[in-house]
Order: C-alpha cells, then sequence, then structure tokens
C-alpha cells in the first residue's frame, strides 16, 4: 500500500493523509476519523526510507535480538551502537524472547517509529514479518543461509570451530562424546547440531542418539540434561553444548553429582560469554566474534541507506578458547565415572 492508494480509498488529498499521519491540527475529526480508518483497513506503514534516500541521510537504525537477558547479545548491542554512534545514528532495539511470533510486532513497531534499517540478529525468524519490513526498509539478518538470496545477512560458518573442538578433545584422548543441543525450531540452534554431527562424522566419531539431549539455551536447561547425560550407562566422558548458558548448567549439574571436572568428565561450551572465564573451572568454549558479527550487520545497512546497493558479508569464523573444563581421558578416570554413574542410578 502507498499513500495514493490510502487517499483513493478515503476519498482525500495525499496531502490529507500527510496531516492525519503526522498529527497536523488543520485537519477534522471526522476526515481523520476515516482517513485512519482506511490505514488500519489497508495496514499501511508510511514509507519514511525512500525521503532518507532522496536527502542521503540515515537518522535511525533498529535492532532485534533474541533475548536481551542472554549475556550473548550485550556485546553484540555494544557494539552496533557504537558503530552507528560514530555515524550519528540512533538505536532502538527490542527482543523477540526467541518467539518467531513476536518478529512481526517487534518489526512494526520499528517502522512506526520510522526506522531507516532494520537488523534482525535473531536465532529465529518469521518471514512474513520480514517481508512487512522489506518493502520498506533494507534488513540485515544473522546467519540464516535460507533467505540469503532475499535478504542482506551476515553467515557464520560453525564447522571450524566444532572442528576445533572435537580435534582438541581426540588430542586429549575422548572418543565417547555427546552434545546438548538447542531446541529444534530454532533455526541457529539446528544449525549448530547439524554441523556438530558433520564434525563428528568427519573425524570418525560414532554418534550416539542417546547422547544427544536438548536443552533450552538457558541455564537450568543445561542442568537438567547434563543430569540426563550422566545418569546413562555407559555415558560420554566428554560434552560440548550449543552455547555457554547451557554449558554452565552442564557444569553445575556434574559437581552436584559429585564429579570432578575434567577429571571425570570434560565440558565445552560455545560463544565465549563473559561467564566462561568467571565460573570454576573456566570453561573451554568456541568463541563466537560478536562484534565482527554486529560490525558487518551494521556496515551492510550503513551502505544500503547511503546509495541501495547490497554486497555480501563476509563470513564469520569460530575458534576454540581452551580452558581448564577439558582434560585427558584416562583408564582411572574411565573407572571412576563408571562407579559415580552407578551411584547416580542408585
Amino acid at each position: 500500500m502507498n499513500i495514493q492508494q490510502v487517499a483513493k480509498r478515503a476519498k482525500v488529498s495525499s496531502a490529507t493523509v500527510s496531516r492525519v499521519l503526522n498529527g497536523a491540527p488543520n485537519v477534522s475529526d471526522e476526515t481523520s476519523a476515516r482517513v485512519r480508518k482506511v490505514i488500519a483497513e489497508l495496514n499501511y506503514v508510511p514509507n519514511n526510507h525512500a525521503r532518507n534516500l532522496r536527502v542521503g541521510s540515515a537518522r535511525m537504525f533498529g535492532l532485534i535480538v533474541s533475548d536481551i537477558n542472554n549475556p550473548f547479545f550485550p556485546e553484540l548491542i555494544d557494539a552496533f551502537e557504537a558503530m552507528a554512534s560514530q555515524h550519528g545514528i540512533d538505536v532502538i532495539f527490542t527482543h523477540t524472547n526467541y518467539d518467531p511470533n513476536r518478529l512481526q510486532s517487534c518489526i512494526r513497531r520499528m517502522i512506526e517509529r520510522n526506522v531507516d534499517a532494520i537488523a534482525v540478529m535473531t536465532s529465529e525468524v518469521d518471514e512474513k514479518a520480514l517481508e512487512l519490513a522489506a518493502v520498506r526498509v533494507p534488513l540485515v539478518l544473522m546467519n540464516q543461509p535460507a533467505l540469503s538470496t532475499l535478504y542482506r545477512n551476515v553467515p557464520v560458518e560453525y564447522g571450524p570451530g566444532f572442528k576445533e573442538a572435537l580435534e582438541h578433545l581426540l588430542s586429549l584422548g575422548h572418543k565417547d562424546i555427546g552434545f546438548i543441543a538447542g531446541p529444534s525450531n530454532l533455526s541457529s540452534a539446528t544449525r549448530r547440531h547439524e554441523e556438530w554431527a558433520l564434525a563428528m562424522k568427519r573425524h570418525k566419531l560414532h554418534v550416539r542418539p542417546e547422547w544427544v539431549v536438548t536443552g533450552d539455551l538457558r541455564v537450568p536447561g543445561g542442568d537438567r540434561a547434563m543430569q540426563e547425560l550422566m545418569s546413562m550407562s555407559p555415558r560420554p566422558s566428554a560434552v560440548l553444548t550449543s552455547n555457554d548458558l547451557m554449558a554452565v548448567g552442564a557444569l553445575q549439574a556434574a559437581m552436584h553429582a559429585g564429579l570432578r571436572i575434567p577429571a571425570d568428565v570434560s565440558i565445552i561450551g560455545f560463544d565465549d560469554l563473559p561467564i566462561a572465564s568467571m565460573v570454576m573451572p573456566q570453561l573451554t568454549t568456541i568463541r563466537l566474534p560478536r562484534r565482527e558479527i554486529a560490525a558487518r550487520a551494521f556496515t551492510s545497512l550503513l551502505q544500503a541507506t547511503r546509495d541501495g546497493t547490497r554486497t555480501e558479508c563476509e563470513v564469520v569464523h569460530p575458534t576454540l578458547v581452551v580452558r581448564n573444563s577439558t582434560g585427558r581421558q584416562s583408564s582411572t578416570n574411565l573407572k571412576r565415572l563408571g562407579d559415580r554413574g552407578q551411584g547416580l542410578r542408585n
């Protein structure tokens, strides 16, 4: 819908529609009500992006993340906002709480706030919600390869990170490796699970289905998943997790069960959140450089608002950070692990 169609349906001029949208006082209550009714019926949202392109400037970017309570996102938000500030651009942000259905309302509120571009840095996307924004402002997504031909995208290649993690565990003698996955309805969690499984296959390591447990990407979910893994017989000598929060939960569960880390079980997280170096033992994890993601997303949007062009973002590659939650596999440890597992089951 455009302003001319709204005007035609309401039987007024485009200038009158504009005055209604801007809250001008020189429009009668009856006309204003009629125009607003048509706006609602046509689901019309004003396109301020076109005006900003004409004057060659951007004033405000929107940033949507999955969960502002997740320590993964504050660093990304901080980096994005810092770059925006350098260019005189304000940022408004909100979160979906991992609910794809909330994305549409988040986008609508930002369009109503007249943002010039939107970065959707979420684990989940709703394509209909994206369509609402794409006809009005430039969009950039975080690691959504299935939509990369339609929208700007900051790609993340998880494979190298899992490759390093498995080579590290193999060097310590581990071959019995489990995985705590994220919810299957989140595309990023699904891709991490798939890349871990591919890395296992490439290293000729057997994936045991019972050693793959699903968590909720938060500490309690990692705790519950680790309890389930540690109650099995046999059970893995090392566990990778889909993110650091679940790895912290896994550390808690193992220690509450009387297991020593890494003497009895090794644990590797993913993301390298600040908490990874604060817990005891410090967490070995796969670092995902969030500032790089933010910088590439912002640069892509800035270019789009300046000249409308689209270039491919460089791929972001995670790397392994070795700390104290991983250790060497030994026959003594295996014996102790089996004994304590029997105690858990009893």
